[in-house]
């Protein structure tokens, strides 16, 4: 299941219905409904806390008065298990229907790669490729400059509607919690489109410098451009990371990435028309630094 099938809500969406077993019964629980189900829960919780204090409170009241209390907070306790219980089957149930919907729909999802990351907005493409791609670079037109400092790297920056980076940090969490592969999709300013696979993609953490750690088996028509950087660290303007010891590649060349000394593909770098090195390209597409009009770097997890 790929990162972009771990949705917590579609843009798109408004509404769900699924059907939940609660003991005995079952009931049609829809989106508004979930939210009163989940309303009535909290409310038991702050009943039953209120019931607790006064209970301590009320030390010197009889015994069968404790008997009583405790025997009522005994069934909110249940009640309250129940209701937990129903809320996950229905939280459950939205997700899996969710997924069922939308996993053929390109667009803006809220996604959380585990239980321990907060959600984030990002972008699936769900046709190329068999889909369920979580885009993390975006080129099309140089309204963005790519430019950025480190920080800026490891956050991401720019917009999942226009150009994008997502961050350094979302990919080393997501690549390294589960295995993913990578695809990168080009076009020359002839709209001529190519593309290079990968079996294998993950980066290492900030402190390793997120590291280019495996770059798998390629496949595609752009020629592979990527496996020279293998082990490579990432580099910007103000973090010179690379093996070049007289330059800065990410300064040398305007463009920040897994640099070597130096490069071999460069996709942050300057957005134009052209022959250079500074340019963004795909050396082993044309065996030169062809400026590229057009770059798309996706991930997906490796079932």
């Amino acid at each position: 299941m790929s990162v972009c099938s771990v949705l917590l809500l579609s843009l798109n969406v408004v509404l769900y219905t699924s059907t939940v077993v609660s003991g005995a019964a079952n009931s049609s629980i829809t989106g508004y409904g979930y939210e009163l189900l989940s309303a009535k829960l909290e409310y038991l919780q702050y009943k039953l806390i209120e019931m607790d204090f006064a209970m301590k409170e009320d030390r010197e009241s009889t015994d069968q008065k404790l008997s009583n209390q405790a025997t009522l907070s005994d069934g909110l306790l249940w009640t309250l298990g129940q209701l937990s219980q129903a809320l996950g089957h229905n939280l459950t149930a939205l997700q899996t229907q969710s997924r069922k919907n939308h996993r053929k729909q390109t667009g803006k999802y809220l996604i959380q790669p585990t239980q321990n990351d907060e959600p984030f907005m990002a972008y699936c493409e769900q046709t190329r490729f068999g889909g369920g791609w979580l885009v993390v670079q975006l080129r099309f037109d140089g309204s963005l400059d790519f430019q950025r400092n480190w920080t800026e790297y490891r956050d991401g920056f720019g917009s999942i509607d226009r150009e994008f980076w997502i961050g350094l940090e979302h990919l080393h969490r997501i690549t390294s919690e589960r295995p993913h592969e990578l695809v990168v999709e080009l076009e020359d300013f002839s709209r001529n489109y190519i593309y290079a696979r990968y079996k294998e993609f993950e980066i290492g953490s900030e402190k390793d410098a997120y590291r280019l750690k495996k770059v798998g088996a390629y496949s595609g028509t752009a020629g592979d451009s990527l496996i020279y950087h293998k082990d490579s660290k990432f580099s910007t303007l103000d973090r010179d990371n690379d093996e070049n010891e007289s330059d800065n590649c990410a300064v040398l060349y305007h463009g920040a990435w897994w640099n070597k000394n130096c490069h071999y593909s460069n996709l942050n770098a300057q957005y134009n028309e052209g022959v250079d090195a500074k340019l963004i390209n795909w050396y082993y597409y044309q065996k030169n630094h062809l400026g590229l009009a057009y770059t798309r770097m996706m991930i997906r997890e490796v079932c």
